[in-house]
């Protein structure tokens, strides 16, 4: 790869601990504040364990990551893995297909604003989500430094806060949750708790945004996939405890189909309801807005350097910041909250597109040891070839379902919408490679 020395001499300065921290603010968001209630509908008491499974299934789908990121150092995060392993065709397929799921920073917009308005009612619930969106847009502006610091912090109130749910919650619990025979565990059989862990799903894996900071990472070979490692027993213990306290205080048709906030004022004393609720869906949103904005923007930038789309969008401030992507992060953001848009409507505008784009990150992640033999022989997470493989197919099954229930998700409407979506993109990848104007120069180090 022909990498600009600017980009090759970049400094890094996250350490494993931000790095995580960015990880799990990211994932940690209001899935595991809304999806629990209708997940009891569709499992009953067996939603904690769904949700113990659901993380899981989510590494599987992001399973070849921690190898690729020991293996390679990546600027541009699955820009730059599939542009380099997978040619350029599929690179330009995925800049186009990735801007429109950057509209992704609109579901934490409209989900912050739902939740202040349930502890004051008297606020305005779309100026409040506005009014986020521009405070992380702001800390953003100030460069990835910046945004690291700011999520430490909250990350950390975020822990406490959901610690305190837990424990609090765990010695009132009244429910058998551990009682697999009863008749409520399964209560809708093998196909309700299935559909629980569909519906979890989307909540367990955003960790693997931390492959983004390839560049910025101090030690990013034992830094990325450990960080990535370390997210996945912090997720189990968080989601299934939060999930086992809400199977396990209130009767389950107290509790099916409704928010956490039913439980947290059953088992919280009112001054430390205020408490959770600032720490936890507020502080669980703001985490994933503030790792949002920088994420959306990292591989976008990258595929305008190399000519995918006008290079001037990935125009930095003196901080670093990319500040028109941003910008226009920021707008994508901000225009359906101001529409009163639901988080339905955000979401099925991009999941089925986000499924499509994910295979062609698998394609790329089984021509790493072919692409790259002398690196990931030396790679210190190198394993067997097979097992490699074995971990790729793993991934691309776990994607398999999550596509084809996306597909049986949808309306037709929506469905048609994104299908055609998917097919400008592979048109533009195909045409766009040929121009003089594309010149590849993916951040993708061996060293």
């Amino acid at each position: 790869m022909n990498n600009s020395k600017s980009e090759q001499k970049t400094t890094g300065f996250l350490g494993r601990f931000d790095l995580y921290t960015i990880g799990v603010g990211q994932a940690i968001g209001s899935g595991v504040l809304t999806l629990i209630g209708p997940a009891i509908l569709l499992t009953g008491q067996s939603a904690w364990l769904a949700y113990v499974a659901a993380c899981v299934w989510g590494f599987f789908m992001i399973a070849p990551i921690p190898w690729i990121t020991s293996t390679l150092k990546l600027g541009g995060g699955f820009y730059s893995v599939i542009g380099d392993l997978a040619g350029k065709r599929l690179a330009g397929m995925y800049a186009v297909g990735f801007l429109p799921q950057t509209i992704n920073l609109a579901t934490y917009g409209v989900a912050i604003g739902m939740y202040a308005t349930s502890l004051w009612p008297s606020l305005n619930a779309k100026w409040i989500g506005c009014a986020a969106l521009s405070l992380f847009f702001i800390i953003n502006l100030f460069g990835v430094d910046v945004m690291a610091k700011a999520q430490k912090i909250m990350v950390i109130l975020l822990f406490a806060a959901l610690g305190l749910f837990i424990v609090l919650g765990v010695v009132q619990i009244n429910n058998p949750v551990m009682n697999f025979t009863a008749p409520d565990f399964f209560s809708e059989g093998g196909s309700g708790f299935f559909a629980a862990i569909m519906l979890y799903v989307y909540s367990t894996n955003g960790y693997s945004c931390i492959m983004n900071y390839g560049k910025q990472a101090k030690n990013a070979k034992l830094d990325i996939p450990r960080a990535l490692f370390y997210c996945i027993p912090t997720l189990v213990i968080v989601y299934g405890g939060v999930a086992l306290v809400a199977t396990g205080v209130l009767p389950l048709d107290q509790v099916a189909g409704q928010p956490l906030t039913m439980v947290a004022q059953k088992i919280l004393h009112p001054s430390l309801f205020v408490i959770f609720m600032l720490g936890g869906p507020i502080l669980a949103l703001s985490s994933s807005i503030n790792s949002t904005i920088s994420n959306n923007c990292i591989p976008v930038a990258q595929s305008c350097k190399d000519g995918w789309l006008p290079k001037s969008w990935a125009s930095t401030n003196r901080y670093g910041a990319y500040w028109k992507l941003m910008t226009f992060t920021y707008l994508m953001g901000i225009l359906p909250v101001m529409l009163d848009f639901s988080i339905s409507q955000v979401v099925n505008n991009i999941m089925l597109l986000a499924s499509c784009v994910a295979f062609l990150q698998i394609y790329a992640y089984f021509q790493l040891p072919k692409r790259h033999p002398e690196a990931w022989a030396k790679s210190p997470m190198h394993i067997p070839d097979k097992a490699y493989y074995g971990i790729c197919t793993l991934s691309l099954l776990a994607y398999v379902c999550i596509f084809l229930n996306s597909c049986l998700s949808l309306t037709i409407p929506v469905l048609v919408i994104s299908l055609a979506a998917i097919v400008v993109c592979m048109i533009y990848g195909w045409f766009r490679s040929s121009s003089p104007e594309v010149n590849m120069e993916i951040s993708v180090w061996e060293e």
